[in-house]
């Protein structure tokens, strides 16, 4: 071959490289001047490209990703999923929803672009925020799983606040059947269980579902009541009947409720001398104002309710037996939270939507706090538990709650060592051997065997990062902390 033949296919190749640059310019200036938001990789995931609309959108700045490979993105967390990875393994459009840096929303979608072979070639993934859009929806979500499982969830309320009830255990199910029965009777009612377990609550539902919800609700603690004020706080006085009276008088609660309910809270805190006017107007339905003569007739629904064995209280003659036969005509037992345990997961996805809405925040909670909170034993019962996810929730600086993140009252009555155990017996326990000296070495025995699982069912160091839900470097210092090498596990490697 010539050497003009040499310089004229010199020529071409030059001619060819030179349209490949200019249409590869073009394109560039396309991407970049493009509205939308645009990332591309090439067909070993590893970025090319990314936009000023996609800079703009996301807050991750194109330095920070061009030339990294998309799975590295992911282990670093600046994107809880990747478009991109999906399009590559499955050759089609895909389009999700991703949380980019653990704060806003966007729509992506990856198209992949094949070769002649139908080989992957490059991903070109655009994005759309739709942070405002995705906090719309699960509001939305929110509110049609409520009213979707309205039958599963007890709600009382009044004119000032709503409460819920929400369980999942058969005895909780069989307390709302018994419920529904016996609502829509006018029939006395006396609810019992410990402090905390949700006793307003089911005395609210009550009303909601008798022929009186439309009516007032009144509640009462008893407890809270001077003995020197019962009478005209419960009955009402007249005008004029006592110094520092009001001059037209005041209905009492009794009056308050006439049409409606009401609910005695906490009745075993009445002194003896007390219950005999109360049994009086419970029997009569009338009750007669201090300082008046004339008796007024009423019609209300009476709701009892106290965390005593009355029973008992009954035969230490600290309380009427007459006045007990009186209340306790439906008696309605909740039993503690510690005993119905199938209610706290629920219980935990109900007060973390709560406390989300109300203070404009987004939370995830680990599967692993879940598991700990269903083993807690609950002492201050559903009351506990939400104060507790209140704690949870504006407490915790990063979007993830993790069981470092519990208070340490329930971190300490938490096996770290040997955390996915059930509950033991005495037997069990007087077997077991001792425990770490102190919380910090039950954290990091605890670190230890989940980070040892994860290298043994991991192909890397990296997979296992990915399962763990923490970066590779994190990972590997919290190894060289705790002391595991990684050629003593039998899966990863490198």
């Amino acid at each position: 071959m010539g050497s003009a033949d040499m310089h004229s296919e010199d020529r071409q190749l030059f001619d060819e490289l030179e349209k490949l640059r200019i249409i590869n310019e073009n394109l560039k200036s396309i991407i970049h001047f493009s509205s939308d938001g645009l990332f591309v990789v090439d067909r070993n995931g590893v970025v090319l490209e990314a936009n000023k609309s996609y800079e703009d959108m996301t807050g991750i700045a194109r330095e920070e990703v061009v030339g990294k490979n998309i799975k590295d993105l992911v282990l670093n967390e600046y994107f809880d999923r990747s478009a991109a990875l999906m399009a590559m393994e499955s050759k089609k459009k895909t389009t999700i929803i991703q949380l980019i840096k653990k704060q806003k929303y966007f729509v992506v979608t990856a198209n992949p672009i094949l070769d002649k072979d139908q080989e992957v070639k490059m991903i070109v993934t655009s994005v759309r925020d739709v942070t405002y859009l995705h906090h719309l929806q699960k509001q939305l979500r929110q509110a049609q799983q409520l009213n979707e499982s309205h039958a599963d969830k007890l709600t009382a309320s009044n004119e000032e606040e709503q409460a819920s009830l929400i369980y999942a255990s058969p005895p909780m199910h069989k307390l709302y059947e018994k419920i529904k029965q016996v609502a829509p009777f006018p029939t006395n009612i006396l609810i019992t269980g410990p402090s905390g377990t949700g006793k307003e609550v089911l005395a609210g539902m009550i009303h909601q579902l008798s022929s009186s919800d439309k009516k007032t609700f009144i509640k009462v603690n008893c407890g809270a009541i001077p003995a020197e004020l019962f009478e005209s706080e419960m009955f009402g006085y007249a005008s004029g009947s006592f110094t520092g009276a009001r001059r037209e008088g005041k209905p009492g609660f009794f009056e308050q409720a006439n049409n409606g309910t009401i609910l005695l809270d906490e009745i075993g805190d009445i002194p003896l001398p007390l219950q005999v006017k109360l049994l009086r107007v419970l029997q009569e339905k009338t009750v007669t104002r201090i300082g008046d003569t004339k008796p007024r007739e009423l019609s209300f629904r009476l709701i009892c309710s106290t965390n005593q064995d009355l029973r008992q209280l009954v035969l230490e003659k600290k309380f009427r037996q007459d006045l007990w036969y009186r209340i306790n005509v439906i008696h309605l037992e909740i039993p503690p939270l510690s005993e119905r345990r199938e209610d706290i997961s629920p219980l935990v996805e109900h007060f973390l939507s709560e406390f989300c809405l109300q203070y404009k925040i987004q939370k995830q909670i680990q599967p692993e706090v879940v598991e700990i909170l269903t083993k807690y034993a609950w002492p201050g019962n559903v009351r506990e538990l939400r104060n507790v996810m209140e704690f949870l929730i504006v407490s915790t600086t990063s979007l993830f709650i993790t069981p470092n993140d519990l208070p340490e009252n329930i971190k300490e009555n938490w096996d770290f060592a040997h955390p996915f155990n059930t509950v033991e017996s005495e037997a069990d326990l007087t077997q077991r051997e001792p425990e770490p000296k102190n919380l910090k070495e039950s954290l990091d025995e605890y670190e230890r065997n989940r980070i040892i699982a994860a290298l043994d069912n991991s192909k890397s160091i990296r997979s296992a990062a990915a399962q763990l839900g923490v970066n590779h470097a994190n990972l590997i210092r919290k190894m060289k902390r705790l002391g595991i090498k990684k050629d003593d596990m039998t899966g990863a490697r490198n």
